[in-house]
């Protein structure tokens, strides 16, 4: 009897069988059902908004019952940012998307059948848990299967998705609720999301990242590795290693994120995120007001935002192939046009037809500012700490999110003229474009150089 001999058990550097692929059909179908979910995300996010006023009528909510509701949601997506974002560093990435899809699908849909403030509040409590958490691991879960050359591609297409949804509510709201009424509304919106959360439980694979990281399931290790590089070969006895990720004492603790050079880049990080998320939502939220007060009218103050917001995710999508090519130096590169467009707009006296195009302009240049830095989050990260470091990020946009708005409210209430927020509002870009310039030059020369967080060449 013969007994044939074992092959040798080899190592293989999973990171370079990412690194070396091309962007197929597999990143295509996983960036799809990402977008597709992000969508639903985006539109359970702001349908609240836009559905209050017929829900406050039917259900008897007073204004202060309706801000609690918003304030309650907000609460929850920062916490579930928090909370998601460690649990996904500790059970992996596709368990804990999965799971909050099919949460805040089925919050929804719920959500349709409300009957006091009480069952109200509660809802959009725990619905926002599901929507903060889900978002920020489908980010890192993206970067962790593509080369780093397509990370801020990919961060971006996805967060196109949310801005279709977030922007898409509205005007959802106006044709079809006279259709099928509010409830409908969500009762649609739950079942669109249901049939995403179906797609990501057959689709969506763990990431290949996290397994390796984690030293789990080998013989899961081996069929994707064979699956994206079938000339591997891998068998479940190789030993498989993240080479650009090598000598790293990285454990997915929370005192991680601030581990070698990412003690500097984590904090930067976050108050450039924030001052970006603070200028987006002030601009969002307070868009057409302050065009209003300087006299413009209400349809021409409400048009000329919309289009400044579409025109700010062009923006976003023309920045980031030059992200993945050059690295976080190019989230240098809006702010560095937006600050002197604000403050010429805010201390300079402009015809009228100058200050409405000057507006739009800041209105995309902020849009493209905030994909920028949005775009390279996950690439700062390693592994064990992709998910903490991405959901922690997001959790501190959340808190601009609340900043920008009472910002505004502020601003426009201090009696100076309105057309002077544009100068308050400049100190968030120059904040960007400082926070940019630091990013670039501790995570190494070409900005988004590793995974290790301390900028060695992968």
């Amino acid at each position: 009897m013969t007994i044939e001999a074992q092959p040798a058990a080899r190592t293989i550097d999973v990171a370079r069988v990412l690194e070396n692929r091309r962007f197929d059909g597999f990143n295509i179908r996983l960036v799809l059902i990402s977008w597709l979910i992000t969508v639903c995300d985006g539109f359970d996010m702001m349908v609240v908004s836009f559905t209050a006023p017929y829900i406050r009528d039917e259900i008897g909510l007073t204004v202060g019952e309706l801000a609690s509701i918003f304030s309650s949601g907000l609460l929850g997506m920062t916490l579930g940012g928090l909370v998601f974002s460690a649990i996904s560093d500790r059970i992996g990435r596709r368990p804990v998307v999965v799971a909050t899809a099919f949460t805040f699908a089925l919050l929804t849909f719920a959500t349709g059948f409300v009957q006091s403030f009480e069952q109200f509040l509660v809802l959009r409590f725990v619905d926002g848990l599901a929507l903060g958490g889900m978002v920020p691991i489908a980010w890192a879960l993206n970067v962790e299967f593509v080369p780093r050359r397509y990370r801020a591609t990919v961060i971006t297409v996805i967060m196109i998705g949310y801005s279709v949804g977030t922007s898409g509510s509205g005007p959802l709201t106006v044709l079809v609720e006279p259709l099928i009424g509010w409830r409908g509304l969500y009762w649609a919106g739950g079942l669109a999301s249901l049939f995403s959360a179906a797609l990501l439980a057959l689709w969506l694979p763990e990431s290949l990242r996290f397994l390796v990281s984690h030293d789990r399931s080998p013989g899961r290790v081996a069929a994707m590795v064979n699956r994206l590089q079938p000339a591997a070969q891998a068998v479940p006895e190789d030993r498989f290693v993240l080479g650009d990720e090598q000598g790293d004492a990285v454990h997915g603790r929370f005192r991680d994120l601030f581990a070698g050079r990412l003690r500097i880049l984590t904090p930067v990080l976050w108050l450039g995120f924030m001052a970006s998320s603070i200028a987006i939502y002030f601009v969002n939220s307070w868009g057409p007001i302050v065009l209003e007060a300087m006299a413009f009218e209400r349809n021409t103050a409400a048009l000329a935002t919309a289009f400044g917001g579409i025109m700010g995710s062009v923006a976003g999508l023309a920045i980031m192939r030059p992200t993945d090519r050059w690295g976080a130096v190019t989230v240098t590169f809006y702010p560095v046009i937006l600050l002197p467009i604000m403050l010429i707009l805010g201390l300079v006296v402009l015809p009228a037809s100058t200050v409405l195009i000057l507006a739009m302009v800041v209105l995309m240049l902020v849009g493209g500012m905030h994909f920028a830095i949005m775009s390279i989050i996950g690439g700062l990260y390693p592994t064990n700490v992709r998910g903490r470091g991405s959901g922690w990020c997001s959790s501190v946009g959340k808190l601009g999110g609340v900043l920008g708005p009472a910002l505004g409210g502020v601003l426009l209430s201090s009696g100076m003229p309105v057309i002077r927020s544009y100068v308050v509002l400049a100190l968030c870009p120059a904040l960007v474009l400082i926070c940019g310039a630091v990013i670039a030059r501790y995570n190494g020369a070409g900005g988004l150089r590793g995974d290790n967080g301390r900028g060695d060449k992968a």
